[in-house]
């Protein structure tokens, strides 16, 4: 995947692409609606690699200190509503642009 429209992008750009990607009913150009879409698996890929560093931590420190386990699961359930969210705008934004 490339990212060449999301990277040639303006800052304000960038911004309208991050509100395209994560809200919906969100009107834009043509540009900012293929940044967008190039966007949506570097998200995905992100949120997936968070996902698994707390499913880490959770394993690790369940048995040992209670706390920090309690706390990377909550955090895991966020990451994990995170993730379901970006899948969901993805496939919108696909959908959208064919």
């Amino acid at each position: 995947m490339k990212l060449d429209v999301y990277q040639s992008c303006t800052r304000s750009e960038k911004r309208d692409v991050l509100n395209k990607f994560w809200n919906r009913n969100v009107q834009s150009s043509a540009r900012i609606q293929k940044a967008a879409f190039q966007y949506g698996p570097y998200a995905v890929a992100c949120i997936v690699a968070v996902a698994l560093e707390l499913g880490f931590v959770i394993v690790i420190t369940i048995h040992r200190a209670s706390v920090v386990g309690w706390i990377a699961m909550l955090l895991e359930a966020l990451t994990l509503w995170s993730l379901w969210w970006a899948v969901v705008r993805w496939r919108a934004i696909r959908t959208e642009s064919n």
